[in-house]
């Protein structure tokens, strides 16, 4: 064997296991990730291959058992690392269905082991050339598996790894025109070599997009949990605030129309029948108001049974017809659900052009206050401002309590 290609084998041999070490740090240092042991296992494996290649130049026909035994156990290390690699990312890509199954990489992988033990006990000149032919033969399987992931799914670097494996697969050829070098086993620990470079460095960039991915997830769910009331799944009071004052800016001044209600005698319901029975209570109103909702309204949980929902583009008319489609759904589900009869009583103010939130719903507090004052169960519209308001005659909403 010449020396530069000595040379290059114990190189390749410490690169590789300076990139199995580094996985090894990553993997140590972080939660554990689905196919991070096949992963080890196959760098490893791989590494320690090259290394066992580098320290046994191979002759064309090897004089001992002993030296049989050494070059067909470098062969296989090489060989395997490919296949454990893919069954690693089978496990870390669950979800995304890689085509066919793992249960042919096992069979593939231990299908070798007889191949190759029978290559060297029968005709051992010519058995360096069969473990190449099976070497490219995992690598481009395995390559064709990456590619082969269904469209949406296949992460450029899994399409990188795919293209490194088809170039690496046939890079033991170049044995058959190099000068002095009749033997593939050289080139092979070679690729072996930069392919566990390449999966290593493909690894970290999986597990890397998967982790930031999760801390996305995360504080969408943080984010979602802050500003959504967990019981009604309408925004809270704080984002209310919020959405209602940006689209109050967005808006015509004056195009907006804003309600303020809540559940008559709520603190007898949970007396009477229990607080398992309020919450219910809670998000039926809530569901049904969501019911009858358009896309642009912005509805809102102010706080216990308060309730609060601003309508874009609408009248105070339009408004007071909204209300009764939430107070009609509410009573209907109501009996569905066991619970004792509903009512709802509204507060309803036209947000006039450049008032703030904060004092349109003062103003809302003023007409539901009103409608309770007039008997419940209905909706009082109020005009003017916050210290003469002008509250219209009550209009009755659903079916009176019994």
């Amino acid at each position: 064997m010449p020396a530069l290609m000595l040379d290059a084998m114990q190189v390749a041999a410490a690169s590789a296991g300076v990139a199995a070490a580094s996985l090894t740090g990553f993997g140590l240092r972080h939660a554990p990730q689905r196919g991070w042991r096949w992963w080890m296992g196959s760098v490893w494996l791989a590494a320690l291959g090259g290394a066992l290649a580098s320290l046994l130049p191979p002759p064309a026909q090897p004089a001992d058992a002993a030296a049989l035994l050494a070059r067909f156990a470098a062969e296989m290390l090489l060989l395997q690392w490919p296949l454990t690699l893919l069954i690693g990312l089978r496990r870390f890509h669950a979800r995304d269905a890689l085509p066919l199954h793992a249960s042919v990489d096992f069979g593939l992988l231990l299908l070798a082991l007889p191949v190759l033990a029978l290559a060297f006990a029968a005709t051992p000149a010519q058995a360096p050339w069969v473990a190449a032919a099976a070497g490219t033969g995992a690598l481009l399987y395995a390559a064709l598996v990456a590619l082969g992931t269904p469209a949406g799914h296949a992460s450029p670097p899994l399409q990188a790894l795919a293209a490194a494996q088809c170039l690496l697969a046939f890079l033991p050829l170049s044995a058959l025109f190099a000068p002095g070098a009749e033997d593939p086993f050289a080139v092979r620990a070679v690729a072996a070599a930069l392919g566990v470079l390449v999966a290593a460095f493909v690894v970290l960039t999986m597990v890397g997009q998967r982790t930031e991915q999760q801390l996305r997830d995360s504080r969408r769910r943080l984010r979602t949990l802050a500003n959504m009331d967990a019981l009604t799944q309408v925004p809270n009071r704080r984002h209310f605030h919020e959405l209602a004052t940006l689209a109050l800016r967005r808006d015509l001044p004056g195009s907006a129309v804003l309600l303020m209600f809540d559940l008559d005698h709520f603190k007898g319901i949970n007396d009477r029948f229990g607080h398992a029975a309020g919450d219910r209570a809670l998000t039926l109103v809530s569901g049904s108001m969501l019911e009858h909702l358009r896309a642009e309204d912005v509805p809102g949980r102010l706080g216990g049974d308060e309730f609060a929902l601003l309508l874009r583009g609408a009248g105070v008319p339009a408004a007071i017809a909204v209300a009764s489609r939430i107070v009609q759904a509410v009573q209907r589900h109501a009996v569905l659900d066991e619970l004792p009869p509903l009512t709802l009583s509204f507060g309803v103010v036209r947000v006039a052009g450049h008032e703030s939130l904060a004092h349109a719903l003062r103003r809302a507090d003023q007409a539901l206050f009103e409608a309770k004052r007039q008997g419940r169960n209905c909706a009082v519209s109020a005009e003017g401002d916050e210290d003469s308001p002008v509250f219209s005659e009550s209009q009755r909403l659903g079916l009176s309590a019994a």
